[in-house]
């Protein structure tokens, strides 16, 4: 089973890209399960979600405290809270304007870096990255690919017109490729 967790601030676009992610892992034919927590539901506050997938039934229900994979879409919250219950082995992909040397060395962990707010204030003129985050994820998890993503994309965003599914499968593309692990 792959658990992750996403760290971000409400009008982010984590329990989105949660849901979206946890489509993608549908349309490959696994079980998954998706949900977040967050507190006041107003823009700019704390939000926490969670995506679990397997080949087979999740029997495991809660919140993700150990998680495989820890995404950061918003390097200005409490670093030090959010890498609680990180693996040896887990890996952390943070929105950030450029190698984060600061978490390299709070942690074990293999750590991918994109400047996600970057390319979505270039692309679409809007601080909404998290299709470009689903692009670095699907790029560092490879047991999923792009085209499901986009598939995933269509189902999830198709409510909100042919131009935002296009955009977002563009900023998934964009993210894809220009993930970095630091080394």
């Amino acid at each position: 089973m792959i658990e992750i967790r996403f760290h971000g601030r409400g009008g982010q676009g984590m329990k989105t890209a949660a849901r979206i992610l946890a489509r993608t892992a549908y349309i490959d034919g696994k079980w998954t399960q998706d949900f977040s927590m967050y507190g006041a539901e107003r823009r700019g506050a704390p939000v926490v979600s969670f995506v679990r997938f397997d080949p087979g039934k999740i029997m495991t229900r809660g919140y993700v405290f150990k998680p495989d994979i820890l995404v950061i879409g918003d390097d200005s919250l409490d670093l030090d809270r959010m890498l609680k219950g990180l693996k040896p082995n887990s890996s952390v992909l943070i929105n950030t304007g450029g190698e984060p040397e600061f978490l390299k060395k709070m942690t074990t962990a293999k750590i991918y870096w994109i400047n996600a707010t970057g390319i979505a204030l270039k692309l679409m003129g809007l601080p909404i990255f998290n299709a470009v985050l689903l692009g670095a994820l699907v790029r560092m998890i490879r047991s999923l690919n792009l085209e499901q993503l986009k598939k995933a994309i269509t189902i999830e965003l198709e409510k909100h017109g042919h131009e935002v599914v296009a955009n977002n499968q563009r900023l998934a593309e964009m993210g894809y490729n220009k993930v970095v692990r630091c080394q």
